[in-house]
């Protein structure tokens, strides 16, 4: 391995435990990424049965939230990322969901996307699947989609 690698993911699993991303016992973990406005907070409300609070602006999801839900006798840990169109970040918000989709080692990754923006939304796509193959396409807005 490329010691280099090796240090800066070191210091990235630093960083992310000083954020509360503390080992748990979850059996999997499922990061949900988009872009801002693309309803990843209510997917994760669904999920979960907490209430993040949801808004209809960008910047809306700051902070990562986390929550969880079982299904067929696992434990599954469900991490609401700040919106970003991508992952060379410009901002705090953005960096936290870089980080995590880059150091947090999801299983997997979730990304919502905007039904009626899809060309927008399709970049971050394809900047997590450069990462891991393990990517989930969450196609979202589709009422807003069938309107236009």
């Amino acid at each position: 391995m490329n010691t280099m690698c090796d240090v800066c993911e070191l210091n990235a699993s630093a960083k992310l435990k000083k954020l509360g991303d503390a080992a748990d016992r979850s059996d999997y973990t499922i990061a949900l990424a988009g872009n801002p406005n693309t309803g990843k907070s209510t997917v994760f409300n669904a999920l979960t049965g907490l209430k993040q609070h949801t808004g209809n602006w960008p910047g809306k999801t700051v902070v990562r939230a986390e929550g969880s839900f079982s299904y067929d006798g696992r434990k599954f840990k469900i991490v609401d990322l700040p919106g970003t169109y991508s992952l060379l970040s410009t901002s705090e918000d953005e960096e936290v969901a870089r980080d995590f989709v880059l150091f947090g080692k999801p299983d997997v990754t979730v990304v919502v996307v905007d039904a009626s923006r899809l060309q927008r939304n399709l970049s971050l796509v394809l900047q997590i699947l450069e990462i891991t193959p393990r990517v989930v396409l969450c196609l979202n807005l589709m009422d807003e989609a069938r309107r236009h």
